[in-house]
């Protein structure tokens, strides 16, 4: 499968980030922006984890016993990739008794495949 980055697609980044940027203290907590090594890249968002998040998102679960059945994982699995995505920002995990339920907090997220300086951020700007 090929990926092409569509006039609508970019569009979307672009009016996106341009929300952000505008007024970056209205969007803290519906976006993600990391930046990590093409190691972590790989580490963090497995297929696994990322079929997860779908799921998360499609149904709401129960607690995370359901889900690692959704998923056909073991318990064990869901609950090691949950939290680390939790670390990460990416879903919240809260704990109501002995049940634990996920949720995914972002929207978006972004990850530089650019290799960036620290001055070289601040000549970036977002266009309208």
């Amino acid at each position: 499968m090929n990926y092409e980055l569509t006039e609508e697609r970019w569009d979307a980044v672009k009016a996106y980030l341009n929300k952000v940027w505008k007024n970056p203290g209205k969007y803290p907590n519906k976006g993600l922006l990391l930046s990590l090594s093409d190691d972590e890249v790989t580490q963090v968002f497995t297929k696994k984890r990322l079929e997860l998040i779908r799921l998360i998102q499609k149904k709401k679960h129960k607690n995370i016993t359901e889900l690692s059945r959704t998923a056909k994982r073991q318990l064990s699995a869901v609950k090691r990739d949950l939290e680390l995505l939790e670390k990460f920002n990416v879903v919240s995990l809260e704990k109501k008794g002995k049940n634990i339920t996920a949720r995914v907090i972002k929207e978006i997220i972004v990850l530089s495949l650019v290799k960036f300086r620290a001055r070289q951020l601040t000549e970036i700007k977002a266009s309208a």
